[in-house]
């Protein structure tokens, strides 16, 4: 099983996803929790590798986990631990690094562009 963090930003219909190296699908901004570390810290490490966002312990809020097909990894799983920010972001102004190629909103409904087990989190916890 894969643990991952990551930020999720919604609105009622879209999901804010991110795509590392021109990857087909799309997946929440965050990764894989390195050994020793709590989720706040691969978090907030993440996103400031990939997208030059620092945020504090204080400004990120726990809302879930799923266990869902991993995506680039076929026959294995995932485990999605999601938080939310707590103050505004103003995704216009965030500067990607080289691994992630592009960030965008998707409709919740867009199957064909959305990783496994982001499809997961929105059955289950976005609804």
């Amino acid at each position: 099983m894969i643990k991952c963090v990551c930020l999720v930003e919604e609105t009622e219909d879209q999901i804010l996803l991110v795509q590392v190296r021109h990857r087909e699908k799309y997946y929440f901004p965050g990764g894989k929790i390195d050994e020793g570390e709590t989720q706040l810290q691969a978090l907030k490490r993440e996103l400031k590798e990939e997208l030059k966002l620092e945020l504090s312990d204080e400004e990120l809020s726990y809302i879930g986990t799923v266990v869902g097909k991993a995506y680039p990894q076929e026959n294995m799983l995932t485990e999605l631990n999601g938080y939310r920010a707590t103050v505004p972001i103003n995704w216009d102004n965030i500067h990607t690094d080289n691994e992630i190629t592009d960030i965008k909103w998707f409709d919740k409904n867009d199957s064909e562009h959305i990783a496994p087990a982001v499809l997961t989190w929105i059955k289950e916890i976005s609804g």
